[in-house]
């Protein structure tokens, strides 16, 4: 708790206990407390001092019906109040100005006017109101308003009754209280007076006030314990509390609910007692919070030495007594409730430790076993009648319905004894089970061993193992009326046989039920079974309908707190419990003997809601909470935290929690169980979208008793998870593929466009060549025809004369010596005549050889001539210079021919290379003139060794166009060069000419106007 000093308490319908204290609102749900100071209802002041009932208009009902929805309110310093619902509290600003200062003679806060904060008030002490309202709302409105004379009860603004109302003394504020609806008033003389529309009247009171041995007549010094907000009554009398109830038409009756508890020694101002589990919250303005539980399980105990007070097996004695192998009979005393104790002298000198088995015969002879001896006793007479020695340690012993004495031992195996014999002597009659626990089965011996239940033929001495129960350490046995075999085994819990199926019942979470002693059954539905680690209460029905088909059954867990010493029971006896005639059971334990009623104990079952406190999420809290929540995008850890009131032991708190997306169901296998104690739940790295968060809750008893709490929970998308950004990124996408198959189209069209125009071109070229071809065909007829023009020309026209001048020619030498030297002149000036003749013909045919062969077409431009001498020679100047040459350039520098500068330029390239390998510490000389008839004319010579006369002839005569026969006399790269000058020549029309003497070499370049 914030602090020490509570100024009031009451419950809420969820059932949290609400403790208004001067440091902050606290909820207790049992086990924890949850502070709401102001930081979290957004209050002021962290100074609480009343709780009151809601008086807004919901239907709610009173407390008692503990209906959704009914509310409560604390009040705060500075008139700030705060709304409990649902299990939270949160300030509600405007209740004050809508609700209370409308109320009456409030006049804004008139210290002359007080509301009630229930009895006892912390302002009995420093106020005197004139007007005293005491809320009766509970969701309908209504409020009683008392003066000096009158009692007048309102709903919201209307009047409903007024009632005279003048005691003879001063009218004690304080002592008007309210029980359900009705309006009662203490006089301070132990009187009650009730108050309706119709008058005072005293009112009677019954009950166990009255049973109280030391009532005279009148209750005076008692005592009013008034929690308004949770509309119960107390009366506090000769330190007893006293629960009020109301019966129509009677008066009100009284029920001990608490006695040996000093209320004013320890300041108390606030009670609630919760109905269900009776558990009793006090509240002091300076010793904080009281949580009182009723102890339903009462351990008895003897002043004697610890180890006393350790038992084993125990058998009723009479009504209302256990009798002990010990020699010890323990009861209570009736009035008191001590425990009382008798001793019983035969057992106390047969006893020699042993406590582990006892039972009374058809004739109510007490056996009971002493290591290895086994006796029977006459207790009522004191006196021992018959002793067995068997010559081992004895482990059980027990009855059949003929009266035979069976015994387990622990090394020999099965005896049996008839006490109607004349001289009964133990007889073996399974010398291979060595028992742990006997038990009667319709006409067969039911025996438990640490390896498993064996089914044992009483007549024949047979013994079958149950299968299912090989290696299994069975601890006890109990055969219901349906003959059902029920088992406790050590580290498996609770077994039943039926059927020939065994059922295994699962253990509690933290497997207390693997160490259980016995089986109880109370007869009212319920087992009940005692471990090393507390008591069980099972529902019998539950444990069937689990036969059937598996499902979480729920098991009551009862602990020290309702009243034993220790929570370690003993086993490992036969029997391990009695149960007396009145029902009440008796179970051993290491620190007394358990004593229970099963009708009366409380059923503290977790029945109670689900409420989600807060919310942690990324270190910050949320406090907007609902059953619809929207956390905080990308919450890289959530922790949620619930809770639930309960008043028991937190043991039989189950919770388990399932998170699935929303719209998807619930599988068995989704539930996980809620391990901390906070009752917490982490998620790390929630996924943006809406799930489910469902909570359940075991609340007892019965197969799908469970509460589930239902949350949707929605993480918004970060911006790049969002609808629009999925979509953008599918357009995106989307798009992207489109530009791409754009550009690839473009691409693949364009490729397409170039293809189709490579083959357009190459079909063009390919038209061109098969033109070229067809032109080449017909060049190469017009060729034909030529040459056979050419050859019939040059048979008639030259071979002719050449035979002529051969004859001719020939027959010189003779005339000469014949002295006609006429003739000889004669001859010659005809040979002469027709040489040049012949010449002319040549010179003609080349001519014409050189139109067909060398019509080509060129793109000409002007060329400076001056400047594309000097470019190239400086391609060679360094390998000219190294040969010690000298070079001159006299071309003019404004002298341009029209030509192919590229060509020409190879042209030049060649015929300088050529210059410069043949010329060594020679000059290289390059000049141009312009021609008036026959354009520009360019000279390129060079000194030294002169140029082959068969490669001047193939240079100058122009019909040598580039065969095999041109390329093959040249021989080498010079000559291949000026191969290439000569055809570039023809294509530029460049007349070309080279001339070569007296070491001198000389080509004339000649470009046409």
């Amino acid at each position: 708790m914030p602090q020490n000093s509570v100024r009031s308490l009451a419950a809420d319908a969820e059932g949290f206990i609400w403790i208004a204290t001067e440091n902050g609102l606290a909820r207790f749900d049992g086990h924890r407390f949850n502070i709401f100071d102001k930081s979290f209802v957004g209050t002021t002041s962290n100074r609480f001092y009343m709780l009151s009932p809601s008086m807004n208009r919901t239907g709610a009902g009173r407390p008692g019906q503990q209906k959704a929805g009914r509310e409560i309110y604390a009040a705060a310093d500075f008139n700030q109040f705060v709304k409990i619902e649902h299990g939270v509290a949160k300030i509600d600003s405007l209740y004050y100005k809508s609700k209370i200062t409308t109320l009456p003679h409030f006049d804004n806060g008139n210290p002359q006017t007080l509301i009630s904060v229930g009895i006892p008030s912390y302002l009995r002490d420093v106020a005197g109101p004139h007007y005293y309202i005491i809320p009766d709302s509970y969701g309908e409105g209504k409020y009683y308003v008392i003066d000096s004379a009158s009692v007048q009860l309102y709903e919201g603004a209307r009047k409903l009754s007024h009632t005279a109302f003048a005691p003879d003394s001063l009218v004690l504020w304080w002592n008007f209280f309210m029980l359900d609806d009705k309006l009662y008033y203490g006089d301070g003389g132990g009187h009650v007076l009730g108050i309706t529309a119709q008058g005072v009247d005293r009112v009677s009171v019954y009950g166990d006030m009255l049973r109280d041995n030391r009532y005279n007549g009148r209750f005076e010094g008692m005592k009013v314990f008034w929690n308004i907000t949770s509309d119960q009554l107390f009366f506090y009398y000769r330190k007893k509390l006293y629960l009020v109830i109301e019966e129509r038409n009677r008066g009100l009756t009284t029920r001990l609910v608490l006695e040996g508890f000093d209320l004013d020694e320890q300041v108390i101002q606030s009670v609630y007692r919760d109905p269900a589990t009776e558990t009793i919250f006090l509240g002091s303005p300076s010793k904080g919070l009281f949580v009182l539980t009723k102890q339903i399980f009462e351990p008895l105990t003897t002043p004697e030495a610890d180890i006393a007070n350790v038992y084993y097996a125990t058998v009723p004695k009479g009504d209302r007594s256990i009798l002990t192998p010990m020699g010890l009979a323990l009861s209570k005393d009736p009035v008191t409730g001590e425990a009382m104790t008798e001793r019983i002298p035969i057992l106390e000198e047969l006893n020699t430790g042993d406590k582990r088995s006892l039972f009374y015969d058809k004739n109510g002879l007490l056996w009971v076993k002493m290591g290895d001896f086994l006796y029977q006793v006459d207790v009522q007479a004191n006196r021992m009648l018959r002793k067995f020695s068997l010559a081992t340690e004895i482990k059980h012993i027990y009855p059949d319905q003929d009266g035979k004495v069976w015994i387990a031992t622990g090394t020999k195996g099965i005896y049996v004894l008839d006490p109607s014999e004349k001289d009964p002597q133990p007889k073996l009659i399974k010398d291979v089970i060595k028992g742990t626990y006997l038990h009667i089965w319709g006409d067969q011996m039911l025996v438990a061993t640490t390896t498993g239940l064996y089914v044992f033929d009483r007549h024949s001495g047979e013994a079958k193992l149950i299968r299912d129960t090989d290696g299994i350490y069975i601890k006890s046995l109990y055969v219901d009326k349906a003959n059902r075999i029920w088992m406790t085994a050590n580290g498996e819990g609770l077994l039943m046989y039926e059927k020939n199926k065994l059922v295994h019942f699962p253990l509690d979470r933290n497997r207390y039920l693997g160490s259980p002693h016995c089986i109880v059954d109370d007869g009212l539905g319920y087992l009940w079974i005692p471990t090393d680690k507390g008591l069980f209460q099972m529902a019998v029905k539950d444990l069937l309908d689990y036969a059937r088909g598996p499902f979480d059954v729920f098991y009551l867990y009862h602990a020290k707190e309702e009243g034993f010493l220790t929570n370690e029971f003993n086993g490992g006896c036969q029997p391990c419990a009695s149960t007396m005639k009145d029902g009440t059971v008796s179970l051993p334990s290491l620190n007394g003997l358990i004593w229970f009623r099963p009708d009366k104990v409380i059923k503290k079952v977790p029945s109670a809601g689900i409420v989600l406190d807060r919310i942690l999420v990324n270190r910050q809290w949320l406090t907007n909470l609902g059953d619809t929540l929207v956390l905080p995008a990308n919450p890289v850890q959530a922790r949620f935290f619930f809770s639930t009131p309960y008043y028991g032991d937190a043991y039989n708190l189950n919770l388990s929690y399932a998170l699935v997306d929303a719209g998807e169901p619930v599988q068995a296998s989704d539930w996980i169980p809620i391990q901390s104690n906070d009752f917490s739940i982490v998620f790390s790295n929630l996924g943006h979208g809406r799930h489910t968060l469902l909570v359940r809750k075991v609340n007892g008893f019965g197969k799908g008793n469970h509460t589930i709490r239902t949350i949707c929970v929605i993480v918004p998308p970060l911006w790049y998870q969002t609808w629009w950004a999925k979509i953008l990124l599918v357009l995106a996408v989307a798009g992207g593929f489109y530009l791409y198959n754009s550009f690839r189209l473009r691409k693949i069209s364009r490729e397409k466009a170039r293809l189709e125009d490579i083959v357009a071109k190459r079909t063009e070229s390919l038209n061109l060549a098969l033109r070229d071809v067809e032109e080449s065909k017909n060049e190469m007829s017009r060729q034909l025809h030529m040459l056979s023009r050419l050859l019939a020309s040059m048979t008639h026209d030259i071979q002719s004369p050449l035979n002529y001048i051969m004859l001719t020619s020939g027959s010189i030498p003779s005339m000469i010596d014949k002295g006609e030297l006429a003739v000889v002149s004669e001859i010659g000036q005809v040979i002469s005549n027709s040489s040049r003749r012949m010449s002319d013909l040549l010179r003609g045919l080349l001519d014409y050889i050189k139109v067909h062969v060398y019509g080509n077409s060129i793109q000409f431009e002007n060329v400076a001539l001056s400047q594309l001498v000097e470019g190239k020679y400086e391609l060679f100047k360094t390998a000219s210079e190294q040969k010690g040459n000298v070079f001159v350039n006299e071309v003019p520098a404004d002298l341009t021919v029209p030509s192919d500068a590229q060509m020409l330029a190879i042209m030049v390239h060649n015929l300088l290379d050529n210059a410069v390998k043949f010329t060594q510490n020679g000059t290289i000389r390059i000049g141009a003139a312009q021609d008036a008839g026959s354009g520009v004319v360019m000279h390129i010579s060079n000194s030294g060794a002169g140029i082959p006369l068969h490669v001047i002839d193939i240079i100058n005569t122009p019909d040598r166009d580039g065969t095999d026969e041109a390329v093959a006399p040249l021989g080498r790269k010079t000559g291949l060069g000026l191969l290439i000058v000569k055809e570039v020549a023809v294509l530029i029309d460049v007349r070309l000419h080279v001339s070569s003497e007296a070491g001198q070499t000389c080509f004339t370049l000649r470009f046409n106007a």
